[in-house]
């Protein structure tokens, strides 16, 4: 399989913070186990493209580490794929480790932005399938603009995995649940970001611009029990973002995060985050 990697600069960040990569590398098992419920989504687009008879570019955005390639990949045979990873930045990109199944014929990383998607997905002739994980709810609207604008105007296909629904439960519950949820969807909104409005966002983009829409509930399931570390750090930057949306909550959740903590050590404690995945296809497909 060959690689190769190209740098373009672009006005702005695909998200507005950098994402950890040892995050990243955290929730992975959590997000490919969650992915499962988004298999016949896979298998439309698959049937989709395949009728096309000729290689297909993947387009990542929001690479990361790959994790959305590890997953994918081998799903997306029987079709030739050439995989584009598409990451603002460059540490995270430079971190991936290809995957190479037999379908995977060339990789490429860009150095780029949302911004930048035009550009990218017009370099060359053929189909086309835009995908994501976990990034839907960190554009702002202008950015998810610009990509369903990308992908309708192309007439490709897309698999935009793993955006957050703000559908958040944990077992046992806590009187203070719900003060930090609303907190923490409020930061998720901040600067004009999605945040947990995302799915809703933008699969109303991609219908609006004639596009065939499905959506698929893909939930975490994290049990404190076998995903200690996973929990910990979930619940705990969860704390931590409420408190910056909102300083004067620092006293509530500073017992909530010590009894939850409590409550992983035991191993029990039970969380569901809600995620969704989005399958858009053109209406001649």
């Amino acid at each position: 399989m060959a690689a190769r990697r190209d740098a373009a600069a672009g006005p702005a960040p695909m998200v507005s913070r950098p994402v950890p990569a040892d995050w990243l590398s955290l929730r992975r098992q959590a997000d490919h186990a969650a992915r499962e419920a988004a298999l016949p989504l896979v298998a439309e687009a698959v049937a989709a493209l395949g009728a096309e008879d000729a290689p297909v570019r993947v387009i990542d955005v929001g690479a990361g580490t790959g994790s959305n390639q590890a997953w994918l990949a081998d799903r997306l045979s029987p079709l030739t794929q050439h995989w584009i990873l598409v990451d603002h930045d460059a540490d995270l990109i430079d971190a991936v480790d290809p995957v190479a199944p037999t379908s995977v014929s060339s990789l490429t990383r860009r150095i780029a932005t949302v911004s930048e998607l035009p550009d990218i997905v017009a370099e060359d002739e053929g189909p086309v399938l835009f995908t994501c994980a976990a990034l839907l709810d960190l554009l702002s609207p202008a950015d998810a603009a610009v990509l369903v604008d990308a992908i309708a105007r192309t007439g490709s296909a897309a698999l935009l995995s793993l955006s957050v629904t703000g559908a958040v439960s944990i077992d046992p519950p806590h009187p203070a649940d719900s003060t930090i949820t609303d907190a923490f969807d409020a930061h998720q909104r901040r600067d004009d970001l999605l945040g947990p409005d995302a799915v809703d966002h933008v699969a109303g983009l991609l219908r609006d611009r004639g596009q065939r829409v499905r959506v698929a509930e893909t939930p975490w399931r994290l049990d404190a029990a076998e995903q200690a570390a996973l929990v910990q750090r979930y619940l705990h930057d969860r704390a931590d973002v409420a408190i910056e949306h909102d300083p004067a909550l620092a006293d509530v959740v500073a017992v909530w995060r010590e009894e939850r903590q409590a409550q992983i050590d035991r191993g029990a404690l039970v969380v569901h985050v809600g995620h969704a995945d989005i399958l858009s296809l053109p209406a001649t497909a």
